[in-house]
């Protein structure tokens, strides 16, 4: 007799959880489709259709920035070789961000790194987080508030070209952002 409630909770756990899921969060094992077997940032990223209006409207304007470093008309977050130090032409791309962020005090940002494949997974792992805990640093240097930030660093797992170039390890090697309104533990 003590199982059907149990049996009862499981079910309703089991038919809640696809709609708790946060957005940008990725199942461990089903990759987000793509054309090539490659990540593809531009779905994982989409603005959720619950987003309120700043958050929409600071989600395009991150998008835009990201457009214009893939333009080539802003800079593209790059760092010192084998390191987290942020190229100081980097830096207007993120002043930008930085002031996204400062607009409303109710977004929050996660900073992805990623890394091209060369050296072990291991060791892009940890220089992807560091990379990503530089970028918080750096915006937190220019007014955004820490508690606001979440960082994480994904190491070369997440490719969006082929690292068999230098072309495509240029690419691989990049720092993404997802903005959004909601409390963290709403994300967690």
């Amino acid at each position: 007799m003590k199982r059907f409630p149990v049996l009862v909770l499981l079910a309703a756990l089991s038919a809640c959880s696809g709609s708790l899921k946060p957005d940008f969060i990725e199942d461990a094992d089903t990759p987000p489709p793509s054309s090539a077997g490659r990540y593809a940032p531009e779905s994982r990223f989409a603005v959720p259709a619950h987003a309120d209006e700043a958050e929409k409207a600071a989600a395009k304007a991150i998008r835009d920035i990201e457009d214009r470093v893939a333009k080539g008309e802003l800079p593209k977050i790059e760092f010192e070789f084998d390191k987290s130090d942020i190229l100081p032409e980097s830096t207007p791309t993120l002043d930008l961000i930085a002031q996204v962020l400062r607009s409303d005090e109710h977004l929050k940002l996660m900073i992805f790194a990623h890394c091209d494949a060369i050296g072990t997974d291991e060791y892009n792992l940890a220089l992807s987080q560091r990379r990503a805990k530089s970028v918080s640093d750096y915006l937190a240097s220019k007014g955004v508030q820490p508690p606001s930030m979440r960082h994480h660093g994904y190491g070369s797992s997440k490719p969006i070209a082929t690292n068999a170039t230098e072309e495509g390890r240029a690419k691989n090697r990049r720092v993404e952002f997802y903005i959004m309104s909601r409390e963290w533990k709403a994300v967690y």
